[in-house]
């Protein structure tokens, strides 16, 4: 295991944790590193329990793709909702800087400029800083440039070769997805035990995994919402993925299934994060939240070469999805302030009271 470790400081996009030696890479969102500790450890598989339209868990997972072709990492895409082809031509572009820093300085200078606070306090940050990040920037109103992936070692998966033979899941697609990983692990040698030219990482992007797309021929009992085909899935990519320097992420559309299933999928991954729109909910007209769109919970975090996961507690996270950028932050409310009008004032008690009589 030494002789692997050695190699790992000149790997292109990723960080080396000197609190646990973990392997690090980049999600491709500066606000998700933060909260995992500094990004995605090397040897795990991350799901995303998507919302009910699935919309931000794409973004997250375009993010997480986006990074990868731009740090020189071998990619695997697949998806049978979508043509994973479109999927890489519909990334995000790269850019220097954040996207809303520019529009957030122009305002804060004009502001620093009319007021002034004590100097005790001048020099603190005045909000949360985005720590451990070693991602890029991403536009999102803009695509990627096709010579910015053309060059790029991509490999697509449709899910179109899928043969009948025997196996131990009861849809085959399953099946030939983790031989397609396992296939890409090996042709350019990124196990443990290899030892390439140049290492890299593989990041393997899985969207919608397990959505009706998924579903098996007809000719054979299939229950979705009490299959164990997801669970083992991920269990089985976990331990391949584990022995190789490669990252999984994957989207689950977890509505449709029971919560035992999702309990075992959860188990069987390094990562869980799950995200809850406010859209089509009573709280889309919460004025207290009108600036997110959603919640974000991290249910599961990977606990590697130590005894206990970096996990915020009781801390409660929100995200929002501008034009440009998408952006995961701590909740901070409004004071809960009402107008009392004249007539409702509590009457005064007291020396000072505006009564005639005071009662003993």
């Amino acid at each position: 295991m030494e002789k692997p470790l050695k190699g790992n400081f000149n790997i292109s996009g990723s960080i080396l944790n000197s609190q646990n030696a973990q392997l690090l890479i980049s999600t491709g969102v500066h606000s998700l590193d933060s909260i995992l500790g500094g990004g995605l450890p090397v040897g795990t598989v991350t799901i995303i329990e998507e919302d009910m339209y699935g919309t931000y868990a794409k973004t997250m997972l375009d993010y997480f793709l986006a990074e990868g072709i731009v740090s020189k990492h071998s990619t695997l895409v697949a998806s049978l909702d979508m043509n994973p082809c479109n999927i890489i031509k519909s990334l995000p572009a790269v850019i220097q800087n954040d996207p809303e820093e520019s529009a957030n300085s122009n305002s804060e200078s004009s502001q620093n400029n009319k007021m002034k606070i004590a100097f005790r306090y001048q020099n603190l940050p005045t909000s949360d800083k985005e720590i451990h990040s070693i991602g890029h920037y991403f536009d999102l109103s803009k695509s990627i440039r096709p010579s910015d992936f053309e060059n790029a070692d991509i490999s697509y998966w449709t899910g179109q070769r899928i043969e009948n033979g025997k196996n131990m899941f009861v849809n085959p697609a399953y099946n030939e997805l983790l031989k397609a990983v396992k296939d890409k692990i090996k042709e350019g040698k990124f196990f443990l035990k290899d030892n390439p030219s140049k290492r890299t990482i593989l990041r393997v992007g899985i969207h919608s995994l397990g959505s009706p797309m998924w579903l098996p021929p007809r000719d054979s009992f299939y229950v979705m919402s009490e299959s164990r085909d997801l669970d083992m899935f991920i269990f089985c990519l976990r331990a391949l993925v584990r022995s190789a320097f490669a990252v999984a992420v994957i989207t689950i559309p977890t509505h449709l299934y029971h919560e035992n299933s999702l309990d075992r999928c959860i188990h069987s991954s390094d990562i869980a994060m799950r995200l809850q729109a406010f859209s089509g909910t009573e709280l889309e007209n919460n004025f207290s939240l009108s600036d997110y769109h959603g919640f974000f919970h991290l249910t599961k975090l990977a606990a590697i070469n130590s005894f206990t996961s970096k996990h915020p507690g009781s801390v409660e996270y929100v995200f929002k999805l501008r034009r440009k950028k998408f952006h995961i932050e701590k909740l901070h409310l409004p004071p809960d302030v009402q107008e009392v009008s004249d007539k409702t004032v509590a009457p005064s008690m007291g020396c000072g009271s505006s009564t005639k009589h005071l009662e003993f």
